[in-house]
């Protein structure tokens, strides 16, 4: 059996099931290692710090899509207290942000058999679709990609950081009229998702970036988000992100699919 006959479909990082009833699950995950507070951790930082931003790469790959998440699965590979309490302390956090009560929406577990000497965790949201369905293959050729925070990994990120984008960020992302397609930026780096992007639709990316804007380097857990807009409504939204403080900037534009004798 396929899984198009089970119903699957894959939205790029996100799993989508259509039920026999017609409703539509969407599943999202991230996983963590090495980077917290334990003695071999390879990047030091808070549990709580580390549950944060476990959390909020799910939640925002189901809402950058169209998805409400419903439910926080927090699988630890740690011990239940103090660094499973405090990484917990951190997810339930995100999740308020994306409008989830943890007390109802949460489970999880921890490693209760074995002493552990290194953080490790993996996070896994779920989400449902509306009647609208997935907001998926919106862009159009010329629309020019906004990418809005920068790409930030390791110990390079901070809570406090007003450079790099969070949940109340991407809302506001998602609220302006005649976005397109919206895309969180991980590990690949801004130009490989924002060929991810162009692709939904058929298209391709053309890099395009002025200023000093690394479209290589890793976003790690989601620290931009990039956006595709019509040439004449991008001004309005640099203006729109401009009371959250995040640096926003035009990075490309998407051009129509090569084929044989067309340049591409």
């Amino acid at each position: 059996m396929s899984a198009s006959d089970l119903g699957i479909r894959r939205l790029d990082d996100v799993l989508a099931w259509t039920s026999p009833g017609g409703e539509v699950l969407a599943v999202a995950c991230d996983s963590l290692g090495a980077i917290g507070p334990k003695p071999l951790d390879e990047v030091r930082v808070p549990a709580y710090v580390v549950g944060r931003f476990a959390c909020r790469v799910p939640l925002m790959e189901l809402l950058a899509i169209g998805a409400r998440p419903l439910v926080v699965v927090n699988a630890l590979a740690v011990e239940p207290s103090p660094t499973g309490e405090e990484i917990t302390r951190g997810v339930r956090e995100e999740m308020v942000a994306a409008g989830l009560d943890p007390d109802l929406c949460l489970t999880g577990s921890s490693e209760k058999n074995v002493p552990t000497s290194q953080t490790g965790l993996g996070i896994v949201a779920l989400g449902a679709f509306g009647q609208a369905g997935p907001r998926w293959g919106l862009a159009r050729e010329g629309d020019v990609v906004v990418a809005v925070g920068e790409p930030k990994v390791g110990g390079e990120v901070t809570l406090d950081d007003r450079s790099i984008a969070d949940i109340p960020t991407l809302s506001q992302v998602l609220d302006y009229p005649g976005v397109g397609d919206v895309v969180p930026v991980g590990s690949g780096g801004i130009a490989s998702e924002a060929r991810r992007l162009a692709g939904r639709a058929g298209l391709t990316f053309e890099a395009d970036c002025h200023g000093d804007l690394n479209l290589e380097k890793s976003a790690g857990p989601a620290t931009c988000v990039l956006a595709s807009l019509p040439p004449q409504a991008v001004q309005g939204f640099l203006q729109h992100l401009l009371p959250t403080g995040r640096p926003c900037q035009p990075v490309g534009v998407l051009r129509g699919a090569y084929s044989p004798g067309v340049r591409g």
